[in-house]
């Protein structure tokens, strides 16, 4: 049986909904491609990717018998469950695709008066198998890991799949393959952690921007070269006329005489017609010595109700729309079982 990593299982239906849309572009077709969710908690990550994947062969495996009972439950016949066992995550493999999302931490903790996350060993371990069980060309999905994937000596056989429309949601403490600290994570507004920064530690200089950023690594082998992601505008939507412009600007706040830091600076310029809005967006990541290391731009059309639920958010409204979904689910929660 594999050790359990991670001792906090909340997760909800739509988590990292961004990474998981640019992966499925990666993909011409779904058929006959293979994902496990490793780590699959109460299956609501089997939940989303389904709706993204929806020809795929998905597996979910997790150490804890509530949480597969409940995913059980959640995600019916439409996915292979099963308990977190080295031979059985190798047995239903090898995989096109592995998510292994906030799986490779531990909750920060105290030791000998040093802070620590995940046992290296531990967590080369189960990197290890992971590479085991992704078929040559697969990609691996890392999100939220107290120890750069970089730092594993199979990285070597695997290029990162790099696309500007992900903010990289990493927002956790980052130690080395030595136990040294390497930043504390400083979560940012919202269920997503959105628009984190990190605090340099005493060994912040060994870390790489592309550790803040990467999260899709794709293994040697692959046929093909993969597409650039770099915009979500909805293909043969001619734009509308305008009739409303905006900006908009994400600053983090920065108290005075605090510890060197990164973080993104993100500017958006938005055009809104009488249904869509189409947004430009610029972000920067700023390094720990203050010096720009990336500089993005990416464009995006937002139909429908979420054009509507962006506007409110600019203009300072409360949305009406979120506010309907999210009483309906409250509702559905409340309401006696049958």
């Amino acid at each position: 049986m594999l050790a359990q990593l991670q001792t906090n299982n909340g997760t909800f239906i739509g988590r990292y909904w961004n990474e998981y849309n640019v992966l499925r572009r990666y993909f011409s077709s779904d058929w006959g491609v293979s994902i496990l969710s490793f780590g699959c908690s109460t299956g609501e990550e089997i939940r989303t990717v389904k709706a993204l994947f929806p020809k795929a062969t998905i597996f979910g495996c997790d150490h804890d018998w509530h949480d597969l009972r409940a995913a059980r439950s959640l995600v019916g016949d439409f996915a292979n469950v099963f308990h977190s066992t080295e031979a059985d995550v190798l047995s239903h493999g090898p995989y096109d695709i592995i998510l292994c999302n906030s799986v490779l931490l531990r909750p920060t903790s105290m030791i000998n008066g040093k802070k620590c996350g995940i046992a290296p060993e531990q967590w080369s371990d189960i990197v290890d198998l992971l590479n085991s069980s992704l078929k040559p060309g697969g990609i691996l999905q890392i999100i939220n890991s107290n120890i750069p994937f970089r730092l594993h000596p199979a990285a070597s056989s695997y290029e990162s799949v790099r696309s500007p429309l992900l903010l990289g949601p990493n927002f956790v403490d980052m130690f080395d393959l030595e136990r040294r600290h390497l930043c504390s994570g400083v979560t940012g507004a919202g269920m997503s952690a959105h628009c984190f920064r990190h605090l340099g530690e005493e060994s912040w200089r060994d870390l790489r921007p592309s550790d803040f950023d990467d999260v899709h690594f794709r293994k040697s082998g692959g046929a093909q070269p993969l597409p650039l992601i770099d915009n979500e505008k909805i293909p043969n939507v001619p734009d509308r006329p305008a009739y409303a412009t905006g900006t908009t600007t994400y600053r983090p706040v920065m108290t005075p005489g605090s510890r060197p830091s990164t973080y993104q600076e993100i500017d958006v310029t938005w055009t809104a017609s009488a249904s869509d809005v189409y947004v430009t967006r610029a972000v920067k990541r700023v390094w720990f010595d203050g010096s720009t290391v990336s500089d993005w731009q990416t464009s995006a059309c937002i139909p429908g109700i979420a054009a509507g639920s962006f506007l409110e958010a600019v203009t300072g409204r409360a949305s009406s729309r979120i506010s309907i979904a999210t009483l309906a689910e409250a509702a559905l929660r409340s309401s006696p079982s049958i």
